[in-house]
């Protein structure tokens, strides 16, 4: 009984994942623009244009998009731009251009862009580091730097890991930092998979490693695990990955 248990549950936990390349849809509003996307018949949220410290980064028009997200285990959850919202959601562009994707949707009553309160400029950044003040690091530490499919573009947050890194090995004088690269496998809710170009690996911590050299981390090793790691249709954004492991 428990092992049927476990199976369903599995199951419902598997329907709730979404993960399929589509076109992004603009949707304006008295506000910002919000930003979705269609799969089988269903409009998704995906989020709202902000600057570049946030961690949604719009998707762009004349090109296809991989959305990998989970749908709100809340049936009942409103919709936010008219879309269904994907929380926590992964965006990858796709580089090849698509020029049927333009779609813009103009605002209509009634649906409005979730708020977004910011400070004015940099102070926000600091309101928000002091009200999540990070732990003090010992020992050994990895960090994990975050791409999006088929890139070795750093965005906002994955620079921050890398001058994170590249402090505390200064502070603790550290003998080893090691920097590993790896490229990933999608896998669709259609049953299709995506694999990253090969190199893919080998590049992203080649450019992790220069970025921590010129922070002034000299003792770096690089490797790059070039196979493909598999796909689940589940956590595969967390291994479109460098990490960065750094040992007194």
């Amino acid at each position: 009984m428990r092992f049927g248990l476990f199976i369903l549950g599995a199951l419902v936990a598997l329907g709730q994942q979404r993960s399929f390349v589509s076109c992004p849809i603009v949707r304006d509003t008295k506000t910002v623009p919000c930003f979705l996307a269609e799969y089988e018949g269903e409009l998704y949220y995906l989020g709202i244009q902000q600057d570049i410290t946030s961690a949604f980064h719009p998707p762009q028009l004349k090109h296809e998009v991989l959305v990998e997200g989970r749908i709100a285990s809340d049936p009942g959850a409103p919709r936010v731009c008219g879309g269904i919202p994907l929380q926590p959601v992964s965006i990858s562009v796709l580089k090849e251009v698509n020029l049927s994707c333009n779609t813009l949707l103009p605002a209509e009553p009634g649906i409005d862009a979730p708020a977004a309160p910011r400070g004015p400029g940099p102070s926000s950044l600091h309101r928000t580091e002091a009200a999540n003040p990070r732990k003090t690091l010992t020992g050994r530490q990895e960090f994990t730097v975050l791409y999006a499919f088929n890139d070795d573009y750093l965005e906002f947050a994955a620079n921050a890991v890398v001058t994170e890194a590249a402090a505390y090995a200064k502070q603790i004088g550290a003998s080893n930092v090691k920097v590993s690269g790896y490229r990933a496998t999608t896998l669709l809710s259609n049953g299709d998979r995506l694999v990253e170009k090969a190199g893919l690996a080998e590049k992203r911590a080649q450019n992790i490693a220069t970025l921590l050299r010129g922070l002034g981390v000299s003792s770096t090793v690089v490797e790059s695990k070039n196979e493909p790691e598999p796909g689940d249709g589940q956590t595969d954004p967390s291994r479109r990955r460098v990490t960065i492991v750094v040992a007194p």
